[in-house]
């Protein structure tokens, strides 16, 4: 969050602390660290994965540490949960969830582009220019991001290297950019190897905001459920997605319009596993290389 959120003016300084943490010696250190910094309010952004009683928790950790006032803290289902959006199968995004906690502070028109405007500074844009140009890189490309640090949202690399291979013998001259953390950067090499145009892998190369600059030149993101997923669509690229079925349909999906994303809500949907055995991942291996290859190449036509 620091570092997608710098530049915006939206906070001044980060305090850092260990998620989940339960040793008691550990909780009264942050306990006594955020009391000392005699906040007067504390805006609750974070998912409720406990349910009502991690809600509860919570707020009385932080009402312990001096904090008067406290905004967001879900405690009604609405907030608690991504419900179903009526009159469809899709369900209200985790963005909307959040939003509606946090309503007492005022509103906002989702689907107006300025609430997602990440304030790229001109050194960002600058630095990304730079890093198309040190590859060769001077034309719109497809952007792609094959990996991620969830087994159960991998589409594994046997579908990526054929989806690749086929882009790459459709359009030769067509640049690639790679996008992901420095762990995917095995991955992302040998898919390179398959391309024939200009290419690039920046994988650990560079940071969320300047990933999210040089994605400014993309003409489609094809992808994994991922952080550069949503640093696409924030920057206004179509998305081609490809998700497992762990998560609700919807509560985690790129935000605006025009993107192309596959769900295939298998009976096991929902169940939030990190690592599926027993069902092999039937939801996000049963996407076929023929649709998402077809869906890249109508988002190509259409851009």
């Amino acid at each position: 969050m620091e570092s997608i959120l710098e530049h915006t003016g939206l906070y001044d300084d980060t305090l850092r602390y260990p998620a989940s943490a339960r040793d008691l010696r550990a909780l009264w250190s942050l306990r006594r660290q955020v009391r000392s910094g005699r906040y007067d309010c504390l805006v609750y952004l974070a998912k409720p994965k406990g349910g009502v009683f991690t809600s509860v928790r919570d707020y009385l950790f932080f009402r312990s540490c001096g904090i008067p006032k406290l905004i967001g803290v879900p405690f009604s289902r609405r907030t608690l949960h991504c419900d179903r959006i009526p009159g469809t199968t899709r369900y209200k995004s985790e963005t909307v969830r959040t939003t509606d906690a946090i309503e007492s502070l005022g509103t906002a028109d989702l689907k107006d582009p300025k609430w997602w405007d990440m304030r790229l500074t001109a050194t960002e844009t600058a630095e990304a220019d730079a890093v198309l140009a040190k590859h060769g890189i001077t034309a719109p490309f497809l952007a792609a991001s094959v990996g991620t640090k969830i087994q159960s949202k991998d589409w594994e690399e046997p579908n990526w290297n054929e989806l690749i291979g086929r882009l790459a013998a459709r359009h030769p001259g067509l640049p690639l950019v790679l996008f992901g953390v420095t762990e995917e950067r095995e991955r992302s090499d040998r898919m390179l190897a398959l391309w024939r145009g200009p290419k690039a892998n920046l994988c650990g190369e560079t940071t969320p905001r300047v990933s999210a600059a040089v994605l400014r030149n993309a003409v489609v993101m094809v992808c994994h459920d991922s952080g550069p997923m949503h640093l696409a669509a924030t920057m206004g690229i179509p998305c081609v997605a490809i998700f497992s079925a762990r998560n609700k349909p919807g509560e985690w999906f790129p935000r605006g319009e025009g993107h192309t994303i596959f769900y295939h809500q298998t009976p096991c949907w929902g169940c939030g596993l990190v690592e599926c055995v027993d069902k092999k991942k039937a939801c996000i291996l049963s996407i076929t290389v023929d649709e998402v290859e077809a869906a890249v190449e109508r988002t190509l036509r259409g851009r």
